[in-house]
């Protein structure tokens, strides 16, 4: 199951490992880091911030309304083309089910396009994708 997307829009969400909070709907990740295209044409990340990811075109299946997830680092270091985030955390709905556990060799994707600078106060979510290590998105419907 495949999805479009400029590649100039494209922001990836990488990491070395990921832990689950079972009883805060708190994913807790280690070595994380932002890289792709997007990066490109970013403004400088703030150290400390949050992004409201939508996982909502992805995970119709399973919700019954919007999905969205916020994503908050703590301290960044830019470093060969990537954006390198400390104590960095994806909060969420608990009670939704059928939400896959991400793995280490998993990523999110992220489309940045209506997040340039003129429409980005006009865009509170950032559309996301949670995909495989074979770079697959996961597919609900199967």
């Amino acid at each position: 199951m495949g999805f479009l997307l400029s590649e100039k829009y494209r922001l990836e969400i990488h990491w070395d490992s990921v832990e689950k909070d079972p009883n805060q709907g708190i994913l807790y990740f280690r070595g994380a880091y932002f890289s792709g295209p997007a990066l490109n044409a970013a403004d400088k990340i703030n150290d400390k911030d949050e992004i409201r990811l939508d996982f909502c075109s992805q995970y119709t299946i399973l919700v019954k309304n919007v999905y969205i997830a916020t994503f908050a680092w703590e301290g960044v270091t830019y470093k060969d083309k990537k954006i390198y985030l400390n104590k960095a955390t994806l909060s969420y709905d608990q009670d939704v089910e059928g939400i896959p556990t991400l793995n280490n060799k998993d990523h999110i994707v992220i489309d940045t396009k209506n997040h340039e600078n003129e429409k980005h106060y006009y865009n509170m979510f950032y559309p996301a994708f949670t995909v495989n290590k074979e770079n697959e998105l996961y597919n609900f419907r199967s």
